[in-house]
């Protein structure tokens, strides 16, 4: 059944949001990654009011052009919501309210005039300033009303703008306007608004739940009408979606990444189900292609693209000994990973083999890799001033236990991680120190703990 999400904060209280909108859930005002890990369905409706930004990276337009192209109907106004309403509305965001309609025609181009400051969750996300578009719309309202003449508002709304949204409320509107001569309009000013109270954010919260509730079309998912949505599924939006989405595992949120990175590291077979997958990938094979098939096709690819004997065993990405081997092994090494290394800023769903893409596997090894964290969690931090570094294992343990686990010498070790698809030996030991606990505790049972036949499904399901 559809269901609605409503991100707001400072502009309504959640329970006025659950009694204009009964059913809906009432969420904290969005950021980057709360849709990713929302992962919304289709016809859902995710109704935007307030976000975040400044301290934390504010609600990317991919992230709901995503959405949008998914069959989620994405609404917004007042705040956040107006702000990328008026940005995306040609796609099939759907804006309501006067700010809105500000935004969209060039009325109010500064994204600073809905911008306050405000209180924790806690708190409610109290109000600590007053926002300028609510300033702009009462000062309207009082014009309007023969209170002041446009002269007047235009001077009292400048004096406001010219002051950092922070401070902006009734006491610096005051001394502004008393510098700058405009003491009589002022005191005019807010002897009326003192009895006329508008709050603009919240009246076009208020008419976006009301629409919502009254299922009005008006709030209908994106169609033949809007424009082509295009180019969202980038390698950096997957990357996105690997950091934010997830699931819990043992009380322990997992994301994505983790669960990638574990099969890079863990999996016996990942390195030649990853080679089959670049060199696929990089000739544009069908996936039953065979495998001696696609190394034929990817040396006849070096060789039209002018990779010489001598250009793959000086091109850095073959150990000493490999630099001894058959030519065609060589090239087909420093192709893979040449074209298979990732870092750790952009880890997409593709650097996944099909074989290990698939739901169960991708569970099972997440409930390991919850398992291993809540195992790391209990050990003493080393520096309890900076939490978020990873320290409790120095980097020669990671690399002693990773090159028992692989069969390799320490000097190979990084051309190893190279056929994981690891672009470093700093990215490798940093995603392999959370699991250096567990691999400790696995690999001294008497029994292989990782059997070479249906290893995730076999093994990884003790751990959890």
């Amino acid at each position: 059944m559809p269901h609605d999400y409503v991100f707001v904060g400072p502009t309504l209280p959640t329970a006025e949001v659950t009694a204009l909108l009964p059913g809906a859930t009432p969420l904290p005002p969005i950021r980057h990654g709360d849709l990713l890990r929302l992962a919304p369905r289709p016809g859902d409706r995710v109704l935007i009011i307030d976000g975040l930004f400044l301290l934390t990276a504010p609600i990317r337009h991919k992230e709901l052009l995503d959405a949008l192209d998914r069959g989620v109907v994405v609404a917004g106004s007042s705040s956040m919501g107006a702000l990328r309403a008026a940005e995306l509305w040609p796609y099939g965001m759907r804006g309501v309210g006067r700010i809105f309609e500000f935004y969209r025609d060039g009325v109010v181009t500064d994204d600073d005039e809905v911008t306050i400051v405000h209180g924790p969750a806690e708190e409610g996300h109290r109000p600590l300033s007053e926002p300028l578009v609510n300033l702009r719309v009462s000062l309207a309202a009082a014009v309007a009303a023969g209170v002041l003449d446009r002269a007047g508002a235009d001077a009292l709304l400048e004096c406001a703008r010219q002051v950092p949204f922070r401070a902006r409320g009734p006491r610096m509107l005051r001394r502004r306007a008393y510098a700058a001569g405009l003491r009589d309009s002022h005191d005019r000013y807010a002897a009326w608004a003192a009895t006329h109270p508008i709050d603009a954010k919240a009246d076009d919260a208020r008419e976006l739940l009301r629409l919502a509730a009254a299922g009005d079309r008006r709030l209908r998912p994106r169609d033949d009408a809007d424009a082509v949505i295009e180019s969202v599924g980038t390698v950096f939006f997957e990357a996105w979606r690997t950091r934010h989405h997830g699931g819990t595992a043992g009380e322990r949120w997992v994301n994505d990444a983790k669960v990638i990175n574990a099969l890079m590291i863990l999996h016996p077979e990942f390195p030649a189900l990853h080679r089959r997958h670049v060199l696929r990938l990089l000739v544009g094979a069908d996936p039953g292609t065979p495998p001696s098939e696609v190394e034929r096709r990817a040396l006849d690819l070096a060789r039209q693209r002018g990779l010489t004997d001598e250009g793959v065993t000086g091109s850095g990405w073959l150990t000493a000994d490999e630099r001894k081997l058959p030519a065609a092994e060589a090239t087909l090494r420093v192709l893979v990973r040449a074209f298979g290394t990732v870092n750790n800023k952009v880890l997409p769903y593709r650097c996944l083999p099909p074989e290990l893409a698939r739901p169960e596997v991708l569970e099972l090894t997440r409930r390991m890799v919850g398992s291993a964290l809540r195992l790391t969690d209990r050990l003493p931090h080393p520096d309890p001033h900076r939490p978020l570094l990873r320290l409790r294992y120095r980097p020669t343990v990671v690399d002693e236990l990773l090159c028992r686990l692989w069969g390799c010498r320490p000097e190979a070790l990084e051309a190893a991680g190279w056929d994981r698809g690891f672009g470093d030996l700093a990215w490798l030991r940093g995603n392999a120190e959370p699991l250096v606990s567990w691999l400790k505790v696995a690999t001294a049972r008497p029994e292989p703990w990782y059997p070479p036949t249906r290893p995730v499904e076999s093994s990884l399901a003790k751990a959890g």
